[in-house]
């Protein structure tokens, strides 16, 4: 297959949801989506719904086959980690916002993952996601320390700031119909552990984001 070919075959980027990443200084490899605001978004900019894993309601859980991501740009430190790969995971689960069996869904999507030290845990906090009008969210396997550090004071404070009247009203007008992971929902995916806290370790993860300087 040729450059053109490849091209067309690239997932396409909702350029609203973009604006969040490019601000925070995030590469087009880095664009991932891990919030919609319905079945259509994920079918438009996520990849090809898939058989529903809750055959009593078909719009609860379901396995997305994504589309084909930007190719990541090697220079970037992140790509040399094997946990990376989940970022751009060919098979991704999604789930409704208020849907509560999702990990009894991540296993029947994936029944050779090994879950035992694992939660299923949303990328995006489900109170924020309901504040910001995401239906739908991706949910990915993390250690249960991560989850601990990552449930804390940090989504407290985004459900707090998308409270406020002034991002009620900000959220209500955007026109993205999905959000991409910004660098602390990143940490989260890889499972990036380390001492000190939760946003000492973006501020280490953002070492892994950034093009090398020249010396």
């Amino acid at each position: 297959m040729n450059d053109i070919d490849d091209e067309m075959n690239l997932r396409p980027i909702d350029l609203h949801a973009a604006q969040m990443p490019w601000m925070n200084g995030l590469l087009p490899c880095l664009y991932v989506p891990i919030a919609a605001r319905d079945r259509c978004a994920i079918e438009e900019y996520v990849g090809k719904i898939q058989a529903p894993l809750t055959p009593r309601s078909k719009k609860k859980a379901f396995l997305v086959e994504a589309y084909e991501a930007e190719k990541p740009d090697t220079r970037l430190p992140i790509w040399q980690l094997p946990a990376a790969a989940v970022l751009h995971d060919p098979r991704q689960l999604w789930v409704h916002v208020d849907y509560t069996g999702y990990r009894r869904a991540y296993i029947q999507a994936f029944p050779d993952t090994d879950l035992a030290d694992f939660v299923i845990d949303h990328v995006m906090n489900r109170r924020v996601a309901r504040l910001k009008g995401f239906k739908y969210l991706r949910v990915v396997p993390v250690t249960r320390a991560v989850n601990s550090s990552h449930g804390g004071l940090s989504e407290k404070w985004a459900v707090d700031y998308h409270s406020s009247p002034r991002m009620i009203e900000i959220n209500r007008e955007s026109k993205a119909v999905v959000q991409c992971a910004d660098l602390s929902d990143i940490v989260k995916m890889i499972n990036m552990e380390g001492g000190g806290s939760f946003m000492g370790i973006v501020n280490d993860a953002q070492k892994l984001v950034e093009l090398p300087t020249d010396k």
